[in-house]
C-alpha cells in the first residue's frame, strides 16, 4: 500500500494556503475545511493489528515529483486539488491555478530544463494478514 502522509506536498500546500488566505481568493475559502487526512507511521502501526494485519515494512519514501513544464504542474493541480478549485466560480479556476503556480515557481524556481519539482514523501506499507486476522476471517465463514 502506498499513500500520502503528514508533510507530503508541504511546500505546495503552503503556497495554496497563502493564496487562499489572501486577496480576491479569501472570501471563497472562509468556511473551507481541508478535506485530506495525512496519516502518520504511528497511525498505521496502530491500525494494522486492529484490523488483523501484521506489518512487514512501514517506510517513508522521499521522492521528487517532476513535471516537464509549468503546464504539467498546472495539470496536476487541476486533477488533484479540485477540493480547492471547486470552491471557486468556474471563470476563476484557471486564474487560481495560475496564481498558485506563479507563487510556487517564485519560491521554488524551475530547473535549467524548465521542469518543476515538488518534494514528496510517501508512506509505503507492506503487511500480511496476521494469524489473529486469519483466525477471525475463518470464524466469520
Amino acid at each position: 500500500m502506498k499513500c500520502t502522509i503528514n508533510g507530503m506536498q508541504k511546500t505546495i500546500l503552503e503556497i495554496v494556503q497563502q493564496v487562499t488566505g489572501s486577496g480576491k481568493w479569501e472570501r471563497y475559502f472562509e468556511d473551507f475545511v481541508f478535506p485530506y487526512r495525512f496519516c502518520t507511521i504511528d497511525d498505521y502501526k496502530r491500525w494494522l493489528p486492529e484490523t488483523g494485519y501484521a506489518a512487514k515494512r512501514i517506510d517513508l519514501i522521499s521522492r521528487d515529483m517532476v513535471h516537464d513544464s509549468m503546464e504539467g504542474l498546472k495539470g496536476w493541480l487541476r486533477t488533484t486539488w479540485f477540493p480547492y478549485t471547486d470552491q471557486l466560480p468556474e471563470n476563476m479556476k484557471e486564474d487560481f491555478i495560475n496564481t498558485v503556480v506563479e507563487q510556487y515557481i517564485d519560491a521554488y524556481p524551475v530547473d535549467s530544463q524548465g521542469r518543476t519539482h515538488v518534494k514528496m514523501v510517501r508512506l509505503e506499507v507492506e503487511a500480511n494478514l496476521s494469524d489473529h486476522g486469519k483466525q477471525s476471517s475463518i470464524n466469520k465463514k
